[in-house]
């Protein structure tokens, strides 16, 4: 038996149907129906499959978004099953996908995600070196799912640049300000003890914590916090021009960092 992913586009309803299921799955509410994924592969759109030993066990759904005379490349949703979660197949489909809209033409792949996912923000900023400056508030109003349980529906709009140089200034760790104060409550999970806003330093750091979904089973109320306090952080430095541009990790540590730079 192999593990290696072998991934090919879909495009026949009974492959969608597949994706429909693993999506219920993984994202555990109502997926999109066959009829619109099906319309839009046939108009731009790109759907991906990833199989191990003819089980499909990730997918990867998009579709074309049109903004300020330009089209773009909207990816709309990503998932592993949760036996294969953790084993870097989300980062070979987005790959994938990257060929596949090169082929049609695209130079820019969008998506939103939930700034508090650290292993979200890790394949997104972290790997694919795509970059954030727009957040967005209760994006989604109230999502079913354990996921998205409790929290306001808060996203980062990523913008991953297909055709340039994505490789990120590795000084920009060595130079870093960090603007918030952490430290730890009873159950040993990270809080915002304090933060401020007043920088005019070129790179400056905002962690989040590592285990969001956690936080939330055990701490309702910090997750909520953890959500207010970075919502306003974000949405003010992204004001004063400053852009998500990589991410700083530890793994003896429950915090991971989000890197940020003036843009020029």
């Amino acid at each position: 038996m192999s593990n290696e992913l072998f991934i090919k586009s879909l495009s026949t309803l009974k492959e969608l149907q597949e994706v429909q299921q693993l999506e219920t799955l993984v994202w555990g509410m109502d997926s999109i129906p066959t009829h619109q994924t099906l319309t839009a592969v046939k108009n731009g759109g790109i759907v991906l499959g990833g199989y191990i030993n003819d089980q499909l066990v990730g997918f990867q759904y998009s579709f074309p978004g049109f903004k300020d005379g330009k089209v773009f490349l909207c990816s709309h949703l990503l998932a592993i099953h949760p036996d294969y979660q953790k084993k870097g197949y989300g980062k070979l489909l987005k790959l994938a996908q990257r060929e596949e809209a090169r082929k049609k033409g695209y130079d820019l792949i969008s998506w939103t995600y939930d700034p508090l996912e650290s292993v979200n923000a890790h394949l997104n900023i972290g790997k694919l070196k795509a970059i954030c400056r727009t957040y967005m508030e209760d994006c989604y109003g109230k999502l079913e799912g354990s996921l998205n349980e409790g929290l306001s529906t808060d996203r980062f709009m990523v913008e991953w640049y297909i055709n340039q140089d994505n490789q990120k200034d590795q000084e920009l760790h060595r130079q870093v300000t960090h603007l918030v104060t952490i430290e730890k409550d009873e159950q040993g999970f990270p809080f915002i003890k304090d933060y401020w806003l007043d920088t005019y330093e070129e790179v400056i750091a905002i962690p989040i914590p590592t285990e969001i979904q956690k936080i939330k089973k055990e701490s309702l109320s910090l997750a909520m916090d953890w959500r207010s306090k970075t919502r306003e952080i974000f949405q003010a430095l992204f004001a004063k021009g400053y852009v998500v541009v990589g991410i700083e990790r530890n793994k003896e540590d429950n915090i991971q960092h989000y890197i940020l730079k003036k843009q020029n």
